[in-house]
């Protein structure tokens, strides 16, 4: 089967660490026998807008095409504003930009089908290929559309609901996401569940120098962009709870985001800071080492589509706590192979890691049964075979109208 994977989330020379999952789930798929091309849009970066946007400056650095032999991915040019100005309309831009590069691949490599990731700007261009070549469209829900996109202003959400709507298929990465897609589109049969995955031969192996750094120390890691809805103020307040309890353990937050001069003030205001550590946002390979040594994994993000970081940490056998209500509630059993609390709920998580703490049999028992689930169910293998399923049912469903 051929498909063309449309995502402005994908890894590229100046980031990358943008869209590693979306990267995953098309390798995962080619090593099922699925052909995937990728189109991958960046902004256009005139001089003017290379000095506003500081990210923006690296743009014109990426190839416009690569190929590694397995997948090849288009990097064409799109037009979109700085801080998201006409967002509503990104959809339409990424469209007439990438339409005739589209159109020519149709015609050298006829793909079957369209696969985009995020309804706006992605999928609304994909809707738009999808009525030209009548190609099905599947779309996949992160998080970002449903719980921010639809709520910019009118025009968002039209666009949005109108992809959701042209869709065949909107995959959805967690029940919770799915719950919120059914509440603008109602009982809908088009709505699935496919969540993220992890790659096993990522999973941290070996010695690491780390555990020299941090010996004798007891590790908390929290890893995510340094902004409100992670919850690190609240993981903040917990920690100061434990501290009184337990002096020998650390807290590491790897990270960057408009909120670090905020969270640092916060913990020298708790009295904390000399045990926190603010660490800069890693290579992928270097926080699976952080993982690695670590005695727990805290997040208590409440306003989280999935979050692969929860798995991976899982895979390394670490006892894990997030948020009840939140993506990954579909992975944890609150007790049984992890830790689940209320949101904004600073107390009780302290409870949490302090029972850890102080039962490390329990911990080593969660953190088995952690890893025992996420090797068996949440791998991206397990998700690129649900996906290749959905692709088949829904060309099978095409031929039978036809």
């Amino acid at each position: 089967m051929r498909v063309l994977c449309l995502s402005n989330l994908y890894p590229n020379k100046h980031n990358s660490l943008r869209g590693g999952f979306v990267k995953a789930q098309v390798s995962s798929l080619t090593r099922l026998g699925c052909q995937v091309k990728v189109v991958s849009p960046v902004p256009a970066a005139p001089a003017p807008f290379r000095f506003i946007v500081k990210e923006w400056r690296g743009y014109n650095e990426i190839p416009g095409v690569l190929d590694d032999g397995t997948i090849q991915v288009f990097h064409p040019r799109y037009l979109l504003l700085p801080r998201n100005l006409l967002f509503a309309y990104s959809g339409w831009f990424y469209y007439q930009a990438t339409k005739n590069l589209i159109k020519e691949i149709s015609r050298v490599w006829p793909f079957e089908l369209i696969h985009a990731h995020t309804a706006l700007p992605d999928g609304y261009a994909g809707l738009l290929f999808s009525r030209i070549l009548k190609k099905p469209l599947v779309v996949t829900i992160h998080g970002r559309d449903l719980q921010d996109t639809v709520f910019r202003n009118s025009r968002c959400r039209r666009a949005v609901l109108e992809t959701l709507q042209g869709a065949e298929a909107v995959v959805n990465v967690s029940h919770k996401l799915a719950e919120l897609c059914r509440s603008h589109l109602g009982g809908n049969d088009k709505i699935k569940v496919i969540g993220n995955g992890i790659n096993p031969a990522e999973i941290y192996q070996g010695h690491s120098p780390l555990r020299e750094k941090y010996a004798g120390s007891k590790i908390i890691l929290s890893v995510g962009s340094l902004k409100k809805t992670k919850g690190h103020d609240i993981t903040l307040r917990a920690f100061k709870t434990v501290r009184e309890q337990f002096n020998q353990v650390i807290l590491l937050i790897i990270g960057g985001g408009e909120e670090r001069e905020n969270l640092q003030s916060l913990a020298r205001e708790l009295g904390i800071y000399q045990a926190v550590e603010f660490i800069a946002p890693q290579p992928h390979s270097k926080v699976m080492e952080y993982m690695s040594v670590s005695d727990m994994f805290v997040l208590p993000s409440w306003n989280e589509g999935f979050g692969i970081v929860y798995l991976e940490a899982m895979a390394h056998g670490k006892p894990v706590i997030g948020v009840k209500g939140q993506g990954i509630s579909d992975v944890i059993q609150n007790g049984s192979n992890g830790l689940l609390v209320e949101a904004h709920a600073e107390h009780e998580l302290a409870r949490a890691v302090l029972g850890l703490l102080k039962n490390e049999n329990y911990a080593l028992i969660l953190g088995k049964r952690a890893r025992d689930t996420v090797l068996q169910d949440y791998t991206w293998t397990c998700s690129a075979r649900k996906l290749l399923d959905l692709y088949r049912s829904l060309m099978a469903g095409r031929d039978a109208d036809v």
